[in-house]
C-alpha cells in the first residue's frame, strides 16, 4: 500500500513538473515572437535578445550562427554586450570561424562601455599573446578594471600574470649577464712621468632641487589627467615636514555596473636624494548609483562600500627628470606620470 502511495505521489509530481516545463517553454516561444519584428526593424535591444534565446535555446532551437548574426547586428548599434558575445563567438569559434584579431576587436569596443566581462577577456588575450602581442602589463591592466568592476575570476589572473612577470624577468637578467673575460695581463713599459699642467679651479655644482620640491611642483597627470594622489589640478598638498599630505576634490568614476563618487586621502614619504618616495592613498567613497540594469536584477554586490575602503594603495615611485616620474603600485603594476 505504501508503495503505490509513493508511486501516485510520483506521478502527481511528474506530471506538475512537465506542465511547469512546458508552461516555461510557452512563455519563452512568446518572447521570440515578440522579438522577431522589433529586431528586424532594428531594435538593438530585441536583436541582443534573438541572439540570446538562439545561443541559449530559449524560445526556438539552439543555433550558434543565428545567434551570432543577431549579435553582429546588436554590436554594429554599439550595444556593448552583443559586442561582447561577438567577441566571444570568434573568441570560441561558435557560429563563425575562429579568429583572435576580430575577437579583440569586439571586446576593445565592448569594455569602451566598461563592461566587465570585455575586460576580463582581454585581459586573457594579452597574458596569452592571442590576436595580439602578448604584454603582462596590459593583461595586468584589463584584469585589474574587470576586478574593479566585480568580476572575481579577475584576481587570479592577476596573481597569474604577475608570476609569469617575475619569471620573465628573471630570465632577461641572467640572458643579460655579461660572460667572463679571461684577464690578459699588459707588459709592462718603463715611462717617464708627464708634465702635469695646473689643475683648473673646480667649478661650483649646480643646486639641485630636493626630491619633495620637485613633487610639490604639482600638475601632475597620468595619461593628460590629474591624478588624485600627487599635488595636481584636482588634489591640494601640505608640506608636513618629512612627509606631504594631500586631499582631492570630490571625483566621480564608472566601475562598470555602478558609478561611484569618492575622494582620495594620500600620504607621501621616504624622500630620498635619488629622486624616489613612497606614496600610501585610501578612498572615501561617499555615492554608489548601480547603472547595469541586469546586474542589478542579478542581485550581486557592488565591490565597493560606502565609507574608506578597506585597500590601502602603495606606490614606489623615481624621478626620471624634473618633469617625469615612473611609480610602480602595489608591486605589479608601472605607472608613468608627467607635469
Amino acid at each position: 500500500m505504501k508503495n503505490l502511495f509513493k508511486i501516485i505521489i510520483l506521478i502527481v509530481a511528474t506530471g506538475l513538473f512537465t506542465q511547469a516545463f512546458a508552461a516555461g517553454d510557452y512563455i519563452w516561444e512568446e518572447k521570440f515572437k515578440k522579438a522577431i519584428p522589433n529586431a528586424e526593424q532594428g531594435n538593438a535591444k530585441a536583436q541582443y535578445a534573438l541572439g540570446e534565446m538562439y545561443e541559449k535555446g530559449k524560445g526556438t532551437t539552439k543555433d550558434a550562427k543565428k545567434a551570432f548574426e543577431w549579435y553582429s547586428k546588436a554590436a554594429k548599434q554599439n550595444n556593448k554586450k552583443a559586442a561582447y558575445k561577438v567577441g566571444r563567438a570568434y573568441l570560441d569559434g561558435k557560429g563563425v570561424r575562429q579568429n583572435y584579431k576580430k575577437a579583440h576587436t569586439w571586446f576593445k569596443k565592448s569594455a569602451g562601455k566598461k563592461y566587465v566581462r570585455a575586460e576580463y577577456y582581454l585581459g586573457i588575450l594579452y597574458e596569452n599573446g592571442k590576436g595580439v602581442l602578448k604584454d603582462y602589463d596590459e593583461a595586468i591592466k584589463w584584469y585589474k578594471r574587470a576586478l574593479a568592476g566585480g568580476y572575481d575570476s579577475a584576481s587570479e589572473g592577476i596573481k597569474r600574470v604577475a608570476k609569469a612577470q617575475k619569471s620573465s624577468d628573471r630570465k632577461r637578467r641572467a640572458a643579460a649577464k655579461p660572460k667572463a673575460t679571461p684577464v690578459v695581463k699588459p707588459k709592462v713599459a718603463v715611462k717617464t712621468a708627464p708634465k702635469v699642467a695646473p689643475r683648473a679651479a673646480p667649478k661650483p655644482a649646480k643646486k639641485t632641487k630636493s626630491t619633495k620640491n620637485r613633487v610639490m611642483a604639482g600638475g601632475w597627470k597620468k595619461r593628460s589627467k590629474p591624478v588624485e594622489y600627487l599635488p595636481s589640478s584636482l588634489t591640494q598638498c601640505k608640506d608636513n615636514g618629512s612627509r606631504i599630505e594631500c586631499l582631492s576634490a570630490d571625483i566621480s568614476r564608472n566601475i562598470g555596473m555602478a558609478s561611484i563618487n569618492y575622494t582620495t586621502k594620500a600620504i607621501l614619504f621616504a624622500f630620498k636624494d635619488n629622486g624616489s618616495f613612497k606614496v600610501s592613498y585610501r578612498n572615501n567613497v561617499s555615492k554608489i548609483n548601480i547603472t547595469d540594469p541586469e546586474f542589478a536584477e542579478s542581485g550581486g554586490k557592488v565591490p565597493v562600500t560606502l565609507g574608506w575602503q578597506d585597500a590601502d594603495h602603495k606606490l614606489v615611485c623615481t624621478f626620471e627628470n624634473d618633469r617625469a616620474m615612473v611609480c610602480t603600485k602595489n608591486k605589479l603594476r608601472k605607472i608613468k606620470l608627467r607635469r
